[in-house]
């Protein structure tokens, strides 16, 4: 029997396509406002104002410091209670959606994402990696996974940060340390995103050690994308579209169960056959990727919201009273030696004096206080008038106040920790 254009079972309706629409459309916002939330935070963390760092805002750290915990017993040096949250989080989506937040949430994929996008504009045909050396490649980040998680086991440290390229992302406005400390993982930044030009996602291939580990951890999931070969037409729009170069068109059995696929279903948005690709948990029942998308952010944000609530998604150092990170310990006793030309144990002995002296200014101790602030940022970050900032530290009314803390206690004739200590008193 005929039919009529728009009543075709094959085809997709309106409302599909408008939802197929909205669907990328939210992955593209949602990845979009957080790799500009990471950028924000970072660069607003680097030049000294009260904002996450780069390490509380990976989840890997949250599964390096739970290994230093069971190691020696300490955590990892710079990871807060909202990092573990974090991590938490993104276990339960991979248990539940495999590599969901790769492919849906992760702010540094989306980045590879964009200059991929660019390259394709740029060149018109791109280099393929033969599939040979491809397929070796790819175990490079299983290599990296097993070395980082060892390290963090064997030196309780955060041994993978000089080398990384998002924890370099994240010193981008800090240019000093990122030539310097964190130099090899600035190369290493700049390598992926010349990489993903031609090769979309270049770290998430064959470097990502958070892949790496969720990969693993999603092959527990039933969900995935699903092909029908009865009523797959083998155009190849699928393989073409995605990312992760995943053969989608040949999935054994139907499933596609490879850990490289990131599940963000550009795959399933670019099939023009109706049923021939699906998303969801059962054969049967198959998922819109509009309505994946959203389980997926369901997933991720939703123990982040139950753990704000109760008071427990610390992303900021030492804002709260007895939850002081060794970093601020170790960070200002460094800064303070430089500054004296001590050995750091005077400076040590001046945290734990000031540890027991102190009255906490909005949420903040002295050890919050770093030389390389400016006088205005300190009065934004203790949230006090910039006059009364000057008061207590008996600076003139016309000092500049961009001058930084390490220039006005050299005016002053004070070591840094006494004028540290003026400010709390």
């Amino acid at each position: 029997m005929a039919t009529t254009p728009g009543t075709n079972p094959n085809m997709f309706s309106k409302q599909d396509k408008r939802m197929r629409i909205a669907s990328k459309i939210l992955r593209w916002v949602t990845l979009g406002s957080l790799l500009v939330f990471v950028l924000a935070a970072t660069s607003l963390h680097a030049l000294g104002y009260a904002a996450p760092s780069i390490h509380a805002l990976c989840p890997y750290g949250g599964l390096e410091s739970m290994l230093s915990i069971i190691a020696v017993g300490t955590f990892l040096k710079k990871i807060l209670i909202g990092t573990f949250v974090l991590f938490g989080a993104t276990v339960l989506l991979a248990i539940v959606m495999r590599r969901s937040f790769c492919g849906q949430v992760c702010a540094f994929g989306f980045l590879q994402e964009l200059f991929g996008n660019l390259g394709r504009k740029l060149f018109k045909k791109r280099p393929v990696v033969p599939k040979k050396l491809d397929r070796v490649l790819r175990y490079l980040k299983f290599v990296v996974l097993a070395v980082t998680v060892a390290m963090a086991w064997i030196t309780g440290e955060l041994w993978v940060t000089p080398y990384d390229p998002f924890n370099a992302l994240g010193h981008l406005a800090d240019f000093n340390a990122l030539i310097t400390s964190y130099l090899i993982g600035f190369i290493v930044l700049i390598v992926t995103l010349l990489g993903s030009l031609v090769y979309d996602r270049f770290f998430c291939k064959y470097l990502c050690p958070v892949g790496a580990l969720y990969g693993v951890i999603g092959k527990v999931s039933p969900y995935s994308v699903r092909v029908d070969h009865d009523q797959c037409i083998r155009c190849g729009l699928c393989n073409k579209a995605c990312p992760m170069n995943v053969e989608v068109m040949d999935a054994k059995g139907g499933r596609v169960t490879d850990m490289e696929c990131i599940n963000c279903n550009m795959c399933v948005n670019a099939c023009p056959k109706k049923g021939a690709l699906s998303t969801g948990f059962t054969r049967k029942k198959a998922i819109h990727p509009l309505i994946a998308t959203i389980l997926a952010l369901a997933l991720f944000f939703a123990p982040i919201g139950i753990a704000a609530a109760t008071g427990n998604m610390q992303l900021l150092a030492n804002k709260y009273t007895n939850t002081r990170s060794e970093e601020s310990y170790e960070e200002h006793a460094e800064e303070e030696s430089a500054y004296s030309g001590d050995n750091g144990e005077g400076a040590i002995e001046d945290e734990e004096h000031e540890e027991e002296s102190y009255v906490p200014i909005n949420g903040y101790e002295p050890g919050d206080i770093r030389g390389s602030m400016s006088l205005s940022q300190v009065a934004g970050m203790l949230d006090l008038p910039l006059d009364e900032v000057y008061a207590r530290l008996g600076l003139a009314d016309d000092y500049p106040s961009n001058a930084t803390i390490k220039t006005a206690e050299e005016d002053m004739g004070f070591g840094l920790g006494d004028f540290k200590h003026l400010l709390f008193e």
